[in-house]
């Protein structure tokens, strides 16, 4: 067994000197016990002849002979209870340290027969280091994300530029709406990043109103209808009516981010946006015919950055912020985005209170 120092050291001391110290009580209690009783009751316990009181050599070496060996037994089953008790405390302190000099794949060690409180406490602690490694991991990849997705567009706006400077291209409408193009991806990117970014802090401020949801979602129908006709799609609006509390201009966000989708990965088909409105919830589905998202992919999908394989038919890549931003509009007005199949059709869906509970009317009057 190695030499405890430390906490340990001190718990197999304890225990040791409570033990000597209970042994070295319980043989003075005694012997002031028979003493009160040859004192006050002589009729209760035999007197010895010499009338001596005091322990004798004999009963002096049992009693030292008891204490060394309940000290001993004491003591070697401390040492085993400090052990098993510093030990983890130990690990866990290690792996901080070596996490604290950078080095986030440290975990604490225990064994398999820990107490329960120790257990516990190594098991939090090698979910928060890994919750902490995969938070470093995902900075590292937004940030690498966020430059490609922001290269592309200034590379060509770069190139267009220095092209109309030198002469290669002439700065007409063509060349010019052109470079609005990319401006305009620009700006979404940022816009996009800027929603995930309020949610993540809190700091997201939703305006809800009243709404008649059926007249807005067949307005945003109009909206979006003319550039799916244009990408082979056709679109079927089926609202629902009656009133709900929403912030409209984060729903229709949210709804263009699925459409945007559904027209960069779905096959040409009819695009349904439904909603469905119950007593406390409303749910807005964007519904296509496939070819849907592989089931390895799913439970990611909304996942910031997450962007899954190229389907043969969908028409360009996205930067992986779209439904990320489906996700947070929707959690921010305490609901939910998720996605599910329906026989041949699959669909994005929000699905958020009709209401507007009073805990989050009460955070977003507050911003």
């Amino acid at each position: 067994m190695k030499p405890l120092k430390g906490l340990g050291r001190h718990v197999a001391l304890s225990m040791g000197l409570g033990a000597f110290m209970g042994v070295l009580s319980s043989y003075l209690g005694i012997y002031l016990l028979y003493l009160a009783a040859y004192s006050f009751y002589p009729n209760l316990l035999p007197k010895e002849d010499n009338g001596i009181l005091l322990p004798t050599t004999p009963e002096l070496l049992v009693l030292a002979l008891v204490a060394a060996l309940v000290l001993l037994v004491t003591i070697t089953m401390a040492l085993r209870l400090a052990g098993r008790i510093v030990a983890p405390l130990a690990s866990v302190a290690q792996a901080a340290r070596r996490i604290s000099e950078g080095d986030l794949t440290a975990r604490a060690q225990a064994d398999d027969d820990l107490p329960g409180e120790a257990a516990l406490l190594v098991s939090d602690f090698n979910s928060m280091a890994d919750r902490l490694e995969e938070i470093a991991h995902d900075v590292i990849t937004w940030n690498a994300q966020i430059a490609h997705e922001l290269r592309t567009p200034l590379t060509i706006l770069r190139g267009r530029l220095l092209g109309m400077i030198d002469g290669v291209f002439s700065p007409d409408d063509a060349q010019l709406h052109r470079l609005l193009k990319q401006v305009e991806g620009l700006s979404r990117l940022v816009e996009d990043l800027r929603i995930v970014s309020l949610l993540d802090s809190g700091e997201m401020r939703l305006e809800r109103i009243e709404v008649d949801l059926a007249r807005e979602i067949a307005e945003f129908g109009e909206l979006v209808e003319p550039g799916l006709v244009e990408a082979g799609f056709s679109l079927t609006i089926s609202p629902a009516p009656g009133k709900a509390v929403l912030d409209m201009t984060r729903i229709r966000q949210a709804l263009l981010a699925l459409v945007d989708n559904a027209q960069r990965h779905a096959n040409p088909c009819d695009l349904c946006v439904e909603a469905s409105m119950h007593a406390d919830t409303v749910e807005i589905r964007v519904v296509d015919q496939g070819p849907g998202l592989p089931d390895d992919f799913a439970r990611d999908a909304f996942k910031l950055f997450a962007q899954g394989k190229q389907t043969e038919g969908g028409s360009r890549a996205g930067s992986g912020l779209g439904l990320s931003v489906v996700q947070a509009i929707a959690k921010a007005h305490g609901g939910s985005a998720f996605y599910g199949v329906d026989g041949q059709a699959c669909f994005f869906a929000l699905s958020v209170p009709r209401w507007a509970p009073p805990s989050l009317s009460a955070a977003a009057g507050a911003i």
